[in-house]
């Protein structure tokens, strides 16, 4: 099935996700430089610092993280709109996975949550959409690509992810 609508690039998650008319070279018109810069400087120190020194860091920024989550290192959270993300308890990030609030394309530019339940295992290098729900006890297998919400304890992987 083709995603693209337009020429703004794929269909939205769903409508959680705000889609602004901002060409990709307008970047600095979503999220003022002197806020971006910082923000994605830090956080690509907290790629390679332990989760006992990255959590607090993370919530500064306002990521929203549980009790007893890990994000593993070279997690990349999204420096333009950390604060869309939230993990509960007891969850692990994968090494290298993506958690990307924003989409850029040619004309326009999807910004949406990431949420992320209790109890989840999201695998080694997976990317998200933004706007996508992860439920709680739910299991992303390794380099899968969360294209869609993933229910309550459903086991998915793939490219996209689909049942397992």
């Amino acid at each position: 099935m083709d995603e693209r609508v337009g020429e703004g690039g794929p269909t939205p998650v769903n409508d959680s996700v705000e889609v602004l008319d901002v060409p990709a070279a307008a970047w600095y018109r979503v999220r003022h430089p002197l806020r971006f810069g910082p923000t994605y400087y830090v956080l690509e120190l907290c790629k390679h610092l332990p989760p006992l020194v990255t959590n607090p860091i993370y919530r500064a920024l306002g990521v929203e993280i549980g009790e007893g989550s890990v994000l593993a290192p070279a997690v990349v959270v999204d420096p333009f709109f950390p604060e869309k993300i939230t993990i509960g308890e007891r969850t692990m990030i994968g090494w290298g996975t993506k958690l990307l609030t924003h989409e850029g394309y040619s004309d326009q530019w999807h910004v949406g949550p990431i949420e992320i339940g209790d109890d989840v295992t999201l695998g080694h290098s997976c990317s998200t959409r933004p706007g996508v729900t992860i439920g709680d006890g739910a299991t992303v297998a390794a380099h899968s690509f969360v294209n869609r919400d993933v229910a309550p304890g459903e086991r998915v992987g793939g490219v996209p992810i689909e049942p397992l």
